[in-house]
C-alpha cells in the first residue's frame, strides 16, 4: 500500500501550510558541524563538593573523574551554575520553567533535524524505583519516556511486520482527522483564553500528523540490523576494589543503563535519530539517602563521590565508542555530536542534597573551542549553555528559559 492509498483509506487528507514550527524554511541542518543531540541527566544531583576547584586549561582533575581523563580533550567542565530549579522542578533542567519556555533543549533539537530520520527523537528513563518522572518537555506537556531497555531497542532496531504498520498507522490518521475536527468545530463557541489553548493544542495535533506522515514514508525503508548489547565492560580506577566493582559497575542497574548507552550510540552511528534525552536517577534505594545525609556523614560523602564515579564510567564509554567512530565528513562522530550530562540538581556539604545552586555541566564533543578546560560560571544559568547549543544546530533564537546571553563554548 502506498503512501497516498493509507491516507485515502484512514478518511480525509490535511495539507498544511509551510509552518516555521514544523521545520520549514530553517537552513538545512547539514550545513552545521554538529548534528547530534545527547542529554542526559543524573535525578540525584551530582556531588559538587569533590569536583574540580581550579579552573582553566590546567585543571587537577578530581581522583573520582578517573575514567574521563582520557578524554579530557572533549569535553568543557562549566560548574557552579544555577537553573532556577528546586526539588520539585528538578526535572526541568533542560527547560528552564515551562511557563516561559513550552519545549526543552531536545525537543526544539528534534524539531530542527527530526524529519531527517526514521525516530524523531527518542526520551528514555532508567530508575531504582517507579518513578513518574520526565525531563523533556513539549508545548508545555511532558514527554512521557520510556521506561525499559527492551521497549527502547523495539523502538529503535526491531522489524515488525510493515501489513501490521499501515494498519495501525491508518487508524492513528483516521484518530487524528476526528480531533482537529472536533477542535475546529469548538474555535467559535469558545473564550479568548481558552481559544489561545486551542491554538496551542492545534499546533500539537499538526506536529503528530506530520510525524504520522513521516511514519508511512518511512515504512518500506529497509531497517538496520542490530543485535540486543551485550552488558558493557567499564573501566574505573576509582572503583577498583571487588566490593566496588560489584556495588557501582556490577550493579543491575548500572548493566541496563550501559545497555541504554550502547543502543544510543548506535542509533546515532546508523542514523536512526539523532537526539536523545536519556534521565537517570540511583542505582539503588541507598543512593538517594545517602544525598540526605551528606551534610552529617563522612561515610555518605565518600559513597556519594562513588556512584558519581560510575555515572562517569558510562560517560567515558559511551565518548570511547564516539571518538573511535569515523563519519563521512573525515571527523569522528564525536565531532558530531553535543553530549550535555548535568545533575538535575547538586548536592554538596553546605547548601545539602537537591539544590539548584551549583548545577555541573559537562559538554563534549562538537569540536568546541573551550574543550580541555573548567570554566566557572558562578550563579550563571545553565540556559545560557542551551541557547548556545542551539546556535550550533544553526536555530537562530534569543533567548531559552533564563538565558542571559550567548557564550562561547
Amino acid at each position: 500500500m502506498k503512501r497516498r492509498e493509507i491516507l485515502k483509506s484512514a478518511g480525509c487528507v490535511l495539507f498544511l501550510p509551510a509552518l516555521e514550527s514544523f521545520g520549514q524554511n530553517r537552513p538545512a541542518p547539514d550545513e552545521t558541524k554538529v548534528k547530534r543531540l545527547f542529554c542526559v541527566s543524573m535525578g540525584y544531583g551530582l556531588f559538587t563538593d569533590v569536583l574540580p576547584q581550579g579552573d582553566g586549561a590546567d585543571y587537577a582533575f578530581s581522583e573520582h573523574m578517573d575514567p574521563l581523563k582520557k578524554h579530557r580533550d572533549h569535553f568543557t567542565l562549566y560548574s557552579k551554575m544555577k537553573f532556577g530549579g528546586s526539588h520539585v522542578r528538578d526535572h526541568k533542567c533542560f527547560v528552564g520553567n515551562t511557563a516561559t519556555n513550552p519545549d526543552s533543549l531536545d525537543q526544539i533539537v528534534a524539531s530542527h533535524v527530526g524529519h531527517l530520520t526514521r525516530v524523531r527523537n527518542v526520551v528514555t528513563f532508567i530508575s531504582h524505583a517507579h518513578h513518574h518522572i520526565v525531563a523533556s518537555w513539549r508545548n508545555r506537556l511532558p514527554v512521557m519516556p520510556i521506561q525499559s531497555t527492551r521497549l527502547l531497542f523495539e523502538t529503535l532496531f526491531a522489524k515488525t511486520d510493515t501489513k501490521t504498520q499501515e494498519r495501525l498507522l491508518a487508524h492513528k490518521k483516521s484518530v487524528l482527522d476526528g480531533s482537529l475536527e472536533e477542535a475546529k468545530a469548538l474555535m467559535s463557541r469558545v473564550s479568548g483564553r481558552d481559544r489561545q489553548r486551542l491554538e496551542e493544542y492545534f499546533a500539537a495535533l499538526r506536529e503528530s500528523e506530520q510525524e504520522l506522515n513521516k511514519s508511512i514514508a518511512w515504512l518500506n525503508e529497509p531497517r538496520q540490523d542490530v543485535e540486543f548489547p551485550v552488558a558493557p565492560q567499564l573501566e574505573n580506577n576509582f572503583l577498583a576494589s571487588d566490593v566496588d566493582k560489584k556495588r557501582f559497575l556490577e550493579n543491575p542497574r548500572q548493566i541496563q543503563r550501559g545497555i541504554a548507552f550502547d543502543m544510543i550510540y548506535k542509533a546515532f552511528r546508523f542514523d536512526i535519530t539523532r537526539v536523545v534525552n536519556f534521565y537517570m536517577t540511583g542505582l539503588d534505594h541507598d543512593h538517594h539517602i545517602t544525598t540526605h545525609n551528606v551534610p552529617k556523614s563522612e561515610n555518605a560523602r565518600n559513597s556519594l563521590t562513588k556512584y558519581d564515579s560510575s555515572f562517569y564510567s558510562l560517560l567515558s564509554h559511551f565518548y570511547d565508542k564516539l571518538a573511535r567512530t569515523n563519519v563521512e565528513s573525515g571527523g569522528t562522530l564525536m565531532d558530531e555530536t553535543v553530549t550535555v550530562a548535568t545533575g538535575n540538581n547538586s548536592v554538596s556539604q553546605t547548601m545539602g542534597p537537591h539544590n539548584g545552586n551549583e548545577i555541573p555541566v559537562f559538554v563534549a564533543g562538537g569540536q568546541f573551542s573551550n574543550h580541555g578546560g573548567h570554566v566557572i560560571r558562578k550563579g550563571e544559568t545553565t540556559c545560557d549553555i542551551y541557547l548556545s547549543i542551539l546556535q550550533q544546530f544553526g536555530i537562530r533564537r534569543d533567548h531559552f528559559g533564563n538565558s542571559q546571553r550567548v557564550i562561547q563554548l
